[in-house]
């Protein structure tokens, strides 16, 4: 074997290793008989690391970088999470554009992560609203799990605070609006998402609301813990978001928690800023526990009485004096907007008072659909 083959088959039980394919010890193995000159691909097989199925297509997809599932061609990569990866795709059997999540090969070798990447997909395989992402297919190949999804073309909101900072008051209510009517189809469901935060809200093309990653929604009646911890996926960002119930490590959490998170993410979108915030996730669970809502910020900052209202009760401390479930919330946003003289709202479909963004919009406020930078790096999710 020449020395530049030798260095591409090191660069690839790199990558293996890397991508979850391999352990660190049958890359060693594979490198040793490599340098006396045995075929790696026969080491591999041999020795019991891989099956000689699965091996192949790691070959054929270079360590799953260009993956290959029957029915689907596979196209560009959409964005990298914690867990997984996202490719756009074309389904033959119907030809449209879908998503392709990919859970990681070294999350599928940890019993919890597996567990929860099921459970989301099949929840949004059964769930059916406008304002959740669709899971259309579930799937299991050469030991590699996907889920096909619909396609969302847009960014999180997440995203679109990276480019602007904050939201004038009109389009953070109307996020929010269409994030509250998810969430009351949930409650419907019994379902709690327990993750709402922007980075798990996108804003699709025509503005469509949708939110994403059920990775730790549970049925009401789980009882699961939810305390998060160092090691979980629940990191100082969604620390941010977490009801005092959940940072208390309570198990009963319901919808109220839900709609806590989602006060703390319409704080975000009119403040700037996160309402909570801390040098580790143990301050900033111990602030969402004992402190209080800066009053400075909140009557500060030219927001509306209306919106100091929304933040206040949503985010209230005793669960039992937020709105109580997302109805309550909707109802009370409608009236808002629809008491507002310089809001058109549309009278199509489910009644979405949507406003007219491009005529509202000064040049330092632009749409909340227009802003869609595409870091490297970042989770491209319908995620």
């Amino acid at each position: 074997m020449s020395e530049g083959a030798e260095r591409d088959e090191v660069q690839f039980l790199a990558r293996c290793v890397h991508r979850g394919f391999l352990g660190a010890d049958a890359a060693r193995e594979a490198l040793a008989a490599l340098r006396e000159g045995q075929p790696v691909d026969r080491t591999i097989v041999e020795r019991g690391h891989c099956s000689e199925k699965l091996w192949r297509w790691i070959r054929r997809t270079e360590a799953g970088a260009k993956p290959i599932f029957p029915g689907y061609k596979v196209g560009k990569l959409l964005g990298v999470g914690g867990t997984a990866e996202v490719f756009e795709a074309i389904d033959e059997s119907t030809g449209k554009r879908v998503a392709l999540k990919i859970l990681s090969m070294l999350e599928v070798a940890k019993p919890e992560s597996k567990r929860r990447f099921l459970r989301e997909s099949k929840l949004l395989i059964e769930l059916d609203h406008p304002n959740i992402v669709k899971g259309l297919r579930l799937a299991r190949f050469e030991d590699v799990y996907f889920l096909a999804m619909e396609l969302v073309e847009g960014c999180t909101v997440l995203e679109i605070l990276d480019s602007r900072t904050q939201l004038d008051e009109d389009s953070a209510l109307y996020v929010v609006l269409q994030v509250a009517r998810a969430l009351e189809y949930l409650r419907q469901q019994g379902i709690v998402h327990r993750d709402v935060k922007p980075g798990n809200i996108m804003v699709a093309s025509g503005e469509r609301v949708k939110l994403i990653d059920l990775g730790f929604a549970a049925r009401s009646a789980e009882g699961e813990p939810t305390a998060p911890d160092e090691t979980s996926e629940t990191t100082l960002g969604t620390a941010a978001y977490l009801s005092p119930e959940l940072a208390r490590g309570n198990v009963d959490v319901d919808i109220r928690s839900d709609i806590y998170a989602l006060g703390a993410t319409l704080y975000q979108l009119v403040l700037g800023k996160l309402p909570f915030e801390g040098a580790s996730s143990e301050e900033v669970l111990r602030k969402q526990v004992v402190d209080s809502l800066s009053a400075v910020d909140l009557k500060g900052r030219k927001i509306s009485p209306h919106l100091h209202y929304f933040i206040e009760k949503m985010m209230a401390k005793e669960r039992e004096l937020r709105y109580q479930d997302p109805h309550e919330l909707i109802l009370d946003i409608e009236a808002q907007i629809r008491g507002k003289k310089s809001l058109e709202y549309s009278r199509e479909g489910d009644g979405d008072l949507r406003p007219d963004l491009d005529q509202r919009a000064a040049p330092s406020a632009p749409p909340i659909a227009r802003p869609m930078s595409r870091r490297p790096g970042r989770t491209r999710r319908p995620q």
